[in-house]
């Protein structure tokens, strides 16, 4: 049942900022010039594969894509409608939340920066990057050319850095020694972005062909945000976060069977991250629009996470911020310029995800269930996913009524299956407090210590 468990939710929330302490006079995040409000975009997990990638059409990428639920043929025609959207919100900074490849190749990571990152660029839009567990030092970099694939080459911590210095590295205030972290400071604001690196590709193994997606905040990474978070209070500027795997949990259970979704000891960190005055931080990793937040004493830490652009509803967020309040809205693509067999891209999106999760429930389920009952649970456990990619699902009675039946027809084969097939299918129709899609948030007075 592990393919039904991969395919859940995980993510987070919102924001709160850092208002100036210590009797310093508030200065506004908005540009000094203009005096309107900071905007910026945020999307996460782009996937891109570089076209020459597919060397031949065949078996070996069939196999590949019918067990994901990602449109990676759609993704070059998926990132052209996401650079062109974002060129027209002209928002001053992107922020990209990891996964921004496939797995890792060097061709694919500068695909992204040639056809998407320089055109932001050059319309006056700055691109932040941080690393997502696909794409450092990954095994799985490969080509394809009908029946075989072929390693190619692969980016190394350094090279990706290298590779990103004018999309937040070369021009960072400051860079953590032991992790791909940085802090970047828009021109003309008050704001400092935090890009925390959690992934663990130093340990991706290439004999074994095996690549981490868990997450960890190294103890040394860990200083360095305290540092950081420190200055930014000291100096009267906001701050606020982003990485790719979660800091909050984002349902009940999640650290028990999608716990690579979240970073080790998540409610500790998580703690930590608020006490220091970490209040908001922009996540990905888990495909989907889902708010969270983490109370620990008077300090709390939302986690606000965004759905991949390669997989339903193909979302993004805009983000505005004054001296008040952060406003979070989000958009979503609903149409690229690639031929979908005559249905609307909308509709293929869906229809990617209900197959991808068809082929794990029939995979995971025992021998024994009668293929009728597998197609059953397929379908409901793909319309649950579908709604918790949205965001701000909402579980109706007939859905639960559905879910217990299946359920119960299930334990008649394994009693461990129906279990998780009801926690999972109910958890991702049933969303909590706060809403994913749009949601504001008034800034609360902290004061240095």
């Amino acid at each position: 049942m592990r393919g039904i468990i991969r395919l859940m939710k995980t993510m987070s929330v919102g924001t709160l900022l850092l208002l100036p302490t210590g009797g310093m006079v508030a200065q506004t995040l908005a540009n000094t010039q203009n005096n309107e409000a900071f905007r910026m975009a945020v999307i996460s997990d782009v996937h891109v594969m570089d076209p020459a990638l597919l060397l031949q059409d065949g078996k070996a990428f069939e196999n590949y894509i019918t067990h994901d639920r990602k449109m990676l043929r759609e993704s070059v025609a998926i990132l052209r409608v996401f650079t062109e959207r974002l060129i027209a919100e002209h928002p001053q900074v992107v922020l990209i939340t990891g996964d921004l490849t496939k797995d890792g190749e060097m061709t694919s990571h500068r695909f992204l920066i040639d056809s998407c990152l320089v055109k932001l660029q050059h319309a006056g839009i700055q691109p932040l990057v941080i690393p997502g567990n696909h794409d450092v030092n990954n095994p799985h970099a490969v080509s394809f050319k009908g029946d075989t694939t072929e390693r190619v080459p692969t980016v190394s911590a350094g090279e990706f850095a290298a590779l990103y210095a004018d999309y937040g590295y070369g021009t960072a205030l400051a860079r953590d020694e032991h992790s791909l972290s940085y802090v970047f400071e828009p021109a003309g604001s008050n704001l400092r972005i935090l890009a925390i690196d959690a992934c663990k590709y130093e340990e991706n193994d290439f004999e074994k062909n095996t690549c981490r997606h868990d997450g960890r905040i190294k103890p040394q990474t860990m200083k360095f945000i305290a540092q950081q978070v420190a200055d930014a209070r000291r100096e009267g500027k906001r701050i606020i976060g982003m990485m790719h795997h979660g800091v909050v949990s984002h349902w009940k259970y999640q650290n028990r069977v999608m716990k690579g979704y979240l970073v080790d000891d998540w409610k500790s960190v998580a703690a930590r991250l608020a006490k220091m005055g970490l209040e908001v931080v922009f996540t990905g990793h888990s495909h989907a629009q889902d708010i969270a937040c983490h109370k620990s004493g008077k300090a709390t830490i939302y986690d606000v996470e965004t759905g991949s652009a390669v997989t339903y509803p193909s979302p993004y967020r805009i983000v505005s911020i004054t001296d008040q309040e952060m406003e979070i809205s989000s958009k979503f693509i609903e149409d690229i310029p690639h031929v979908l067999n005559g249905i609307s891209f909308t509709e293929h999106a869906k229809e990617v995800l209900r197959n991808g999760v068809a082929s794990y429930v029939e995979s995971a389920f025992p021998a024994s269930v009668p293929d009728s009952l597998k197609q059953t649970a397929a379908r409901c456990a793909g319309e649950a996913l579908i709604a918790n990619c949205r965001g701000d699902e909402k579980l109706a009675e007939n859905d639960r009524k559905e879910i217990e039946e299946i359920a119960d027809a299930l334990r008649k084969y394994s009693a461990r299956c129906a279990t998780i097939f009801r926690i999972a299918t109910t958890v991702m129709r049933n969303d909590v407090f706060p809403t994913d899609n749009e949601f504001t948030l008034r800034f609360r007075l902290r004061i240095a210590e």
